[in-house]
């Protein structure tokens, strides 16, 4: 890994330690039903990506932050491995499956590090990871290896950044009760990460397909109609997407 690549990934790293106890504030307010509707989605996703299997599946959750994705899996009986290269969001990730009462095991590991783990999974997932990557390709590459065969991915993501989105959020931050905080917010995030992620405006599911072909991955199947519009994140262009791993030449 080159020296850049490092300094990036490091960035990108440093940026989620900053802004973990937000990420966690936002998810301990997080309304129970969009939390119901998200765990219902996964276990519908996964059946119509991987089939009806007896048994938990081995799910390797890439940078689980507060634990979100990782304890919904955990709470449908899977067995899961929560990485993250950021420790504060590990630590509040374990705190969550502790809140949650769920096992699940957590590795301080980063996105482009799985191979480290020496472990198989049947079931690799990314919930809104892959537009921070410094190198998604090498990333995605990596996660086909650790992929059992007959095993998938399945991942979440959208468009975070255009400037009608983040110029609605600066209006709604300026009305009473929002968040005066968010244009020095935006601006921070984008000195410390925009120069380090090469998708800093999020992806478009046409983008993160031919991320996928690049990184040895099927185009994959869209399973966000199965997500009710009141559980969907404020993105221009959401989707969620699972696939297995391409035939190698």
């Amino acid at each position: 890994m080159s020296n850049d690549l490092r300094a990036a990934i490091d960035a990108v790293r440093d940026n989620w330690d900053r802004r973990a106890p937000a990420y966690d504030r936002f998810y301990q307010d997080y309304a129970q039903d969009k939390r119901v509707a998200w765990r219902a989605t996964c276990e519908k996703a996964l059946v119509e990506l991987l089939g009806r299997r007896d048994g938990p599946l081995d799910v390797l959750d890439v940078g689980t932050g507060t634990g979100f994705l990782s304890t919904l899996l955990a709470e449908l009986g899977h067995n899961v491995t929560a990485i993250d290269a950021s420790s504060t969001m590990l630590g509040y990730a374990r705190a969550e499956a502790r809140r949650r009462d769920v096992a699940m095991r957590t590795v301080a590991c980063g996105a482009h590090d799985v191979a480290a783990l020496g472990a198989e999974f049947d079931l690799v997932t990314s919930r809104y990871v892959l537009w921070t990557l410094p190198d998604p390709v090498a990333a995605l590459r990596a996660w086909r290896g650790i992929v059992k065969p007959g095993g998938g991915l399945l991942l979440a993501d959208g468009v975070w950044h255009t400037w009608r989105h983040d110029l609605r959020r600066l209006g709604a931050s300026l009305r009473p009760g929002g968040d005066r905080r968010f244009p020095w917010l935006l601006l921070r995030d984008y000195a410390q990460i925009g120069h380090a992620t090469p998708h800093w405006a999020g992806l478009t599911a046409n983008r993160a397909r031919a991320l996928l072909a690049a990184g040895g991955f099927q185009c994959g199947t869209r399973h966000d109609r199965l997500l009710p519009r009141y559980a969907r994140p404020v993105s221009a262009d959401f989707f969620i997407l699972g696939t297995r791993p391409a035939q190698l030449p």
